[in-house]
């Protein structure tokens, strides 16, 4: 098995905003983003950091999420606090109706290094209709997975249920 040593991560990002790190953090890594404050910093292989306003969450090898990003929020109706700790299967679902194994093949070759996996095609649990294209790299520290969700043509975004309680006003 490919194990990825941490010279492999060199590109740094926020796990709640995304943004790579600012300012100070080049001289004095902080572990804590100095932009948004609520997520850590993490690095993963060049070219495959989420872009800044991505929806993307954070994995460990037993597929669950560990860190839900700003964007992910809103496109799976989650809050980061609810959402950590919680298996994928309980956000998203292949098309086909459940978690597949090729979820965790993927993330399992992600964290022992290997080159980025096909992407698969997954729906939102909390509204169906919310198609997404999942792509998995590796990240860290602590080692663990990246999966970026990329919307798919034609699916349907709703914000949160806190948000159209709110505007429904």
């Amino acid at each position: 098995m490919l194990h990825a040593s941490r010279s492999d991560l060199s590109h740094a990002f926020c796990s709640y905003c995304g943004y790579p790190p600012m300012g100070p953090w080049r001289v004095r890594a902080h572990r804590v983003c100095m932009r948004c404050q609520m997520g850590v910093v993490l690095r993963a292989p060049a070219g495959t950091e989420p872009p800044h306003d991505a929806p993307f969450l954070i994995l460990d090898q037993q597929l669950a999420i560990q860190a839900v990003s700003r964007r992910a929020e809103i496109v799976l109706s989650v809050d980061e606090p609810a959402g950590v700790g919680i298996p994928l299967e309980e956000l998203l679902i292949f098309d086909n109706g459940h978690c597949d194994d090729e979820v965790a093949l993927a993330i399992e070759r992600a964290m022992a290094g290997a080159d980025s996996s096909m992407p698969f095609d997954l729906c939102a649990v909390a509204n169906p209709e919310i198609r997404l294209r999942g792509r998995v790299t590796r990240c860290g520290p602590p080692q663990a997975a990246l999966l970026v969700l990329t919307p798919l043509t034609g699916s349907r975004r709703q914000p949160p249920a806190t948000l159209r309680a709110t505007s429904a006003r």
